[in-house]
């Protein structure tokens, strides 16, 4: 597995004083099998140990595609599409479902979705939802306690946090609002917390470093310490007690990001773990198994994303640290 390394370093700058960061460097990534369809501005979930990966802007433009992997044998297999085609979109699961929001409808970047379905992986079939109470694209969603939040994005009321809960088939949106209004955001939940990195936009120039952290009982939103590295179109997720965060990109000049940021709620401070193999934005992830799957994106930023489209899927085993 290679040594590990240890190197502590402490930042103070912009009138915020960073807390202790650790960076590890350590042998944890490997490459499986590739996705079907290479693609970018994607999202993912896991149920059951398997990993579903929809939509998306493909080689061909904007795609419905509807993809499984499993883990345990290292396949892929096409499902039935997506209702519509549609990308910057977000998925995630409740109660045996996997549900997905919002998006954009074309290579246009317009208009932005409302629509909402849910997929049955018994059936292989699609539902349709209550639509979004405003429309979203390039937002983040996630479960706690079986309910669906969804924060950030492109749309009206950008800062509203919309909640849906399966049990009355309703969303709610008087929620306590995003502190800091982004889209291009990551957003991952643990311990009945929602914790949303990163993003772009909304009065900002270039790429936020922000984390924020939303308790979900008690309706309040905390700042927390700043990411090592700003970056928009990123991924983000919770295992093994701490939030990981990787790729993304900036503009001028364009680049696409592969750092490992880590954060650790029970020391409040943010540590680099070993880089991503490939540096790519509007990635998607999802964790089965004490394992990270790093899935798809754009190699290059940008207008070149559509020439450097990947079908890479690199994991992170959450047991080396």
């Amino acid at each position: 597995m290679g040594c590990v390394k240890l190197l502590t370093l402490v930042f103070a700058g912009c009138g915020v004083l960073w807390s202790t960061l650790s960076v590890v460097e350590a042998q944890s990534w490997r490459t499986v099998t590739p996705m079907p369809t290479a693609r970018s501005e994607i999202a993912s979930a896991a149920l059951d140990g398997k990993i579903y990966v929809g939509g998306g802007l493909s080689w061909l433009g904007t795609t419905a595609a509807f993809e499984v992997f499993d883990p345990k044998t290292k396949t892929w297999r096409k499902l039935t599409p997506l209702p519509q085609p549609h990308h910057h979109l977000a998925m995630a699961t409740a109660n045996g479902r996997i549900y997905v929001t919002g998006g954009y409808a074309n290579m246009m970047f317009r208009p932005n979705r409302t629509n909402a379905w849910a997929y049955d992986p018994k059936s292989d079939t699609w539902s349709t939802i209550a639509d979004l109470p405003y429309p979203r694209a390039a937002h983040a969603m996630a479960t706690v306690d079986g309910k669906l939040y969804v924060v950030g994005g492109v749309g009206p009321a950008p800062a509203t946090i919309l909640v849906y809960d399966p049990k009355t088939e309703s969303w709610d949106a008087t929620r306590a609002p995003l502190p800091t209004k982004r889209e291009h955001l990551a957003m991952t939940a643990w311990d009945g917390r929602l914790f949303v990195v990163g993003g772009r936009g909304h009065g900002h120039d270039g790429n936020w470093e922000r984390l924020e952290i939303y308790d979900t009982k008690a309706n309040i939103w905390t700042r927390g310490p700043d990411m090592p590295h700003a970056s928009g179109g990123l991924t983000a997720a919770a295992f093994a007690g701490r939030v990981h965060v990787t790729g993304g990109e900036a503009f001028s000049p364009g680049r696409t990001f592969n750092h490992h940021q880590v954060y650790d709620p029970m020391t409040n401070a943010w540590s680099l773990l070993q880089a991503l193999p490939t540096a790519r934005h509007g990635l998607t992830s999802a964790v089965t198994g004490r394992k990270w799957y790093v899935i798809g994106g754009g190699r290059k930023a940008g207008a070149l994303t559509m020439i450097s489209l990947s079908d890479d899927v690199e994991v992170f085993d959450a047991t080396v640290r």
